[in-house]
């Protein structure tokens, strides 16, 4: 074998496994995307989900957005019973980022038949279950600390 033709397979070599890495780091990057908008997409549906909930007490209206195994899901059952129906009710996330897998951070705003809306700065914790997220818990943003 030449010195020139050893060069050659050298370089294609490196070639090939430079666009083989580059394939592998952009393709993670597309999954990690597509986790990051399924977990926001995943949230908003669900807290939609709750507030029909809160309007009738329906619980199967959150099936398939709360985990069923999950805190969360446990504590909607407990109040399904003092719901009565009829009320109307709004639950809308605004302005939901993925801080870090499975957690989804955004303002809540309820607004309630009235036209009273209350908003909230929620931590929504999910568990990628059934081949979807799914809520596992919600819990107040912490206060970020002063700098």
């Amino acid at each position: 074998m030449t010195e020139r033709l050893r060069l050659l397979i050298a370089t294609l070599l490196v070639a090939a496994l430079a666009a083989g890495f580059w394939y592998s780091t952009s393709a993670a990057s597309a999954d990690n995307a597509t986790v990051a908008w399924g977990e926001i997409e995943a949230a908003t549906a669900a807290v939609e989900a709750w507030g029909s909930f809160a309007a009738t007490g329906d619980i199967g209206l959150v099936d398939g957005w709360f985990a069923v195994d999950g805190p969360q899901y446990a504590r909607l059952q407990s109040e399904a019973d003092s719901i009565l129906p009829g009320g109307v009710y709004a639950f809308a996330l605004a302005e939901g980022v993925v801080v870090e897998p499975g957690l989804v951070r955004g303002t809540v705003t309820v607004t309630g038949g009235d036209g009273e809306s209350q908003t909230y700065l929620w931590d929504i914790e999910l568990v990628h279950q059934d081949n979807h997220w799914q809520v596992w818990t919600v819990r107040t943003t912490p206060e970020e600390p002063e700098t």
